[in-house]
């Protein structure tokens, strides 16, 4: 026996070294973390279960908007409480921060009056309070005018059309690719226009955005004439029985009055197909542009009628706070906000929570 392991000891030295590497294999395969697949089958009846694994919550809209206001708020108006319940109430850095936002003038010296009558003495949360008063005053009435329609899809409602305006660089057209996936995923009929027609890579923009959502869109060669495409993309909605037409326009220069005449030609054109279309005129602003937003929605308004305004791009600027004074002196709602650049980040607009965010009170 002695002789038999002395001629095989390498051989049996090897085959040693192979089973250890087995068990350790075996070892440390069983204490992997199981893999849970999305189906698995069910080997007693042979039908397959379907195993829902949980992801990973994502923040809330509350803390979306918390942060995306987060600068507004920091610059702006979480300071006002701060500064007028102090031993020394300093009106002049108020009205400097105030104008610092690119509110309006007229709205500055009103909250600064309302302050003066009200605030002293009041604490800073008190003061807060006051500033949230104000602001809610100014838009509650317009505010209480929005239709649930507008973001919330009720089968059998009939075709809604909506137009989408603005100028170049406000967001426009991520924002109809947004808004049309999020209809979609309510369970809509979405089919959108591409009425940009001057602008090949804002159509194949549009185009992807359509694709990834999962909805129809009417598109033109370039340089079709907008109206042209707008009418054709409306009569499909209709004959088709599409729950929303969402019309993308070509981005127009406000101070420009035979862009803004070519709107209203599109938005006449819209009519011949049904006589309330569009039903809703929606102005995409870009709350970075302070009081040229408002410059904008005055014009866009007088020239289109504006039914809504969606304000983008509220993170990162201490202009925010804008949107009050706009909704105030065009008397139209904001409709959606937007606070980043993905789906989940344009939301439905909540006027309590936006001003108490905005202020600091949440």
């Amino acid at each position: 026996m002695e002789i038999f392991i002395q001629e095989n000891l390498e051989i049996i030295i090897a085959g040693l070294a192979s089973l250890g590497g087995v068990v350790s294999y075996l070892i440390l395969k069983s204490r992997k973390e199981p893999v849970v697949s999305d189906h698995i089958e069910s080997k007693e009846s042979g039908e397959e279960k379907k195993v829902e694994v949980p992801t990973p919550a994502g923040p809330s809209w509350a803390q979306r908007l918390s942060k995306g206001l987060e600068k507004s708020r920091q610059d702006v108006w979480g300071k006002i409480g701060d500064l007028f319940s102090g031993e020394k109430t300093n009106l002049d850095d108020i009205e400097e921060i105030l104008y610092s936002a690119d509110i309006p003038t007229s709205y500055v010296q009103s909250l600064l009056t309302k302050l003066e009558t009200e605030g002293k003495g009041k604490s800073s949360v008190e003061i807060q309070n006051l500033v949230f008063d104000f602001m809610n005053q100014k838009m509650a009435p317009i505010q209480e005018n929005v239709t649930e329609d507008l973001f919330q899809y009720k089968p059998e409602s009939g075709t809604k059309v909506f137009m989408i305006v603005g100028v170049n660089g406000a967001g426009k057209t991520t924002t109809i690719g947004k808004l049309a996936t999020k209809l979609k995923g309510q369970g809509a009929r979405v089919i959108v226009g591409a009425c940009d027609t001057f602008r090949a890579a804002a159509v194949d923009q549009l185009q992807v955005w359509c694709e990834r959502a999962g909805v129809d869109m009417v598109r033109a060669k370039d340089g079709a004439d907008p109206s042209g495409v707008a009418y054709d993309t409306v009569a499909k909605a209709f004959a088709e029985n599409y729950d929303y037409c969402l019309i993308d326009t070509a981005g127009r220069l406000h101070t420009n009055q035979n862009l803004m005449d070519e709107l209203g030609k599109t938005k006449r054109v819209m009519s011949k197909i049904n006589e309330k279309a569009p039903h809703q005129v929606l102005l995409v602003l870009d709350a970075i542009t302070g009081q040229n937003a408002l410059k904008q929605a005055q014009e866009f308004n007088k020239a289109l009628d504006l039914s809504g305004i969606i304000f983008t791009k509220c993170d990162g600027s201490a202009k925010a706070g804008g949107a009050v004074a706009i909704v105030d002196e065009l008397k139209v709602p904001i409709i959606y906000i937007g606070v980043g650049e993905g789906v989940e980040d344009l939301h439905h607009f909540d006027k309590d929570l936006y001003l108490k965010t905005l202020i600091g009170l949440d």
